[in-house]
């Protein structure tokens, strides 16, 4: 018996037709890439900003270049890795591509190039030290190079972009994409939000200005319910509109959990039965299950304030934390509450909305309210 294709996706890049929605935002995000403009795109983790964006670039069809900059650690690291971004985005041959850059080069640095057991390469340069901020101007100048070469505009997309902090090159990236201004479109994708507001709303910050923001909220519960309906029914399964509401009381509308919980929901159920209520409870705890190391590593990172700060706000529901019954609870007081709240923002783990605490992170409130409160 054949096993049925799951519609949902999650753990990685969402594609065709896992993706939804989103199409206001693609419209958006294709007119100002065409245009030139660079562009700031920040979420929470496991929100969608890469499935998104990478999205949007399939349906431009522009050469682009994609680093991540989660696990760098110096400028050497930079240097490589942004060098094999841009190598392997000119889809040619490898002899092609070495011939390019040393055409282009004005200094020159060896080329090295590896392969791995697809036979795909990465490549990586060798240089002194003393010629290292020589190598890190023409790096950074290449996608310049290539857009007067080529008349058109590459795209660079730079993830996680909040670790460029940890790496001492904000002036100097700055400084390169002030020069290059509209005839290369940057992306910048972060999710630390404390540390992404540092970067590019602080005053005397390198970045400050020098680009158009673009927060993704959350995808409307009514196109995930349509969603997560449209993939059961299209694929011989049941599920009622009580538990697509249940999903999205627990996801809040983020794409990974949203496509978690559908994902092993459908995998769960039957073509005669669906979905039923023993089906999700015993579905929800397996997912905490797998998830519960992730999630007391990120508790156990916590002072014990924090803690009873995270708790406090999940009771109260975000809503008048400084009520004395509220923090009598958990005994806390205003000075303490206070502190832990701010140390909970800087850490990314809660946010504000208005006079409205939260957690950024749905299924660690989920947890903590099933099996630490």
């Amino acid at each position: 018996m054949a096993i049925a294709k799951n519609p949902f996706y999650y753990g990685g890049v969402a594609e065709e037709t896992y993706f939804c929605n989103r199409v206001n935002e693609i419209e958006v995000l294709k007119r100002d890439i065409s245009n030139g403009l660079n562009i700031l795109i920040y979420a929470p983790r496991r929100f969608g900003k890469t499935s998104l964006i990478l999205k949007t670039l399939k349906e431009l069809k522009n050469r682009y270049i994609f680093m991540d900059l989660m696990g760098i650690t110096d400028e050497i690291e930079f240097i490589n890795a942004y060098f094999n971004a841009i190598s392997t985005s000119l889809e040619t041959t490898t002899e092609k591509t070495v011939r390019y850059f040393k055409k282009v080069l004005k200094i020159k640095p060896n080329i090295n190039v590896a392969f791995d057991m697809d036979g795909s390469p990465s490549y990586s340069l060798s240089f002194t030290r003393s010629e290292k901020e020589n190598v890190l101007e023409e790096i950074m100048d290449i996608p310049f190079k290539h857009a007067e070469y080529s008349k058109e505009i590459p795209i660079v997309v730079l993830d996680e972009f909040q670790e460029i902090s940890k790496l001492n090159l904000e002036e100097k990236l700055r400084s390169k994409i002030q020069l290059h201004g509209n005839k290369i479109s940057y992306i910048f994708l972060g999710s630390k939000k404390s540390i992404i507001k540092k970067l590019f709303f602080n005053k005397n910050s390198a970045f400050y200005k020098s680009v158009k923001h673009l927060p993704i909220v959350e995808i409307p519960f009514s196109e995930w319910s349509s969603f997560i309906k449209k993939g059961f029914n299209n694929n011989g399964r049941k599920i009622d509109d009580e538990f697509i509401k249940r999903t999205l009381k627990i996801s809040k509308g983020f794409p990974y959990y949203t496509q978690q919980i559908a994902y092993e929901l459908f995998n769960s159920c039957d073509f005669t039965s669906g979905v039923n209520d023993l089906l999700m409870k015993r579905t929800l705890q397996s997912i905490l299950d797998r998830e519960e190391d992730l999630f007391l590593q990120e508790w156990e990172n916590l002072s014990l304030n924090q803690r009873k700060a995270l708790k406090l706000i999940i009771v109260a529901k975000g809503d008048n934390l400084y009520e004395g019954k509220v923090m009598d609870q958990f005994n806390l007081n205003n000075s303490s509450l206070k502190k832990a709240v701010e140390g909970l923002v800087n850490k990314d783990v809660i946010d504000k909305s208005g006079k409205w605490y939260y957690l950024q992170d749905p299924m660690l409130e989920y947890y903590i309210k099933e099996r630490l409160i």
